[in-house]
């Protein structure tokens, strides 16, 4: 069994505005869609371990936005991102803009895609910059190692979920693909 421990998301930059972004989850996709798109999970694993989540605010559906704030009590610092959904298709691609709110037009795109595999999911996160220069920034400010850390908290939180709380009820009880409550996946700083 592949754990936690030993899964590494990669990073590659196909050109000067893109980085793709690719980790494997030992869990099926629906319950990774819902851990990305729910607010009640995005709350227990977005961030890095020392930050507290003050706001969660989600409307997920193309054209609603989304804000998270993280904040750093040993230097009573918040970090604010926040975004626009412009396409969901559950539970195969988010797709988002995002932004880190500390840096005046910071937008970048974010399409995630979750491919399945042998009861195993594969995410993709491709992220499309307005230049180099802000590309760069975001890689150099230290995210590796807080997605890193990020996708850590996640496989924890989806470790701790039953594999049919990700699944999507029509109401009497049958799983089906329907829209979820709750966020998009974006990453942090």
């Amino acid at each position: 069994m592949t754990t936690a421990s030993n899964l590494r998301a990669t990073i590659t930059m196909p050109s000067d505005t893109e980085l793709v972004i690719t980790r494997e989850f030992n869990a099926p996709r629906d319950l990774v869609f819902a851990a990305l798109s729910r607010p009640e999970h995005v709350q227990r694993w977005y961030g890095l371990r020392h930050l507290t989540m003050k706001v969660c605010e989600m409307d997920f559906r193309p054209g609603g936005r989304w804000r998270y704030v993280l904040h750093d009590m040993a230097r009573g610092l918040d970090h604010a991102f926040s975004g626009e959904y412009r396409e969901i298709h559950t539970p195969l691609r988010i797709v988002s803009s995002e932004r880190y709110e500390a840096i005046p037009d910071s937008d970048y795109l974010a399409t995630v895609t979750l491919d399945e595999a042998g009861g195993k999911t594969t995410l993709r996160s491709h992220l499309v910059y307005q230049s180099k220069m802000h590309r760069d920034g975001h890689v150099m400010s230290g995210m590796e190692a807080g997605m890193q850390e990020t996708f850590e908290r996640l496989d924890e939180v989806l470790e701790s979920l039953d594999a049919s709380a990700g699944r999507f009820s029509d109401g009497r009880g049958a799983a089906q693909s329907s829209r979820p409550r709750g966020p998009l996946f974006a990453f942090l700083c």
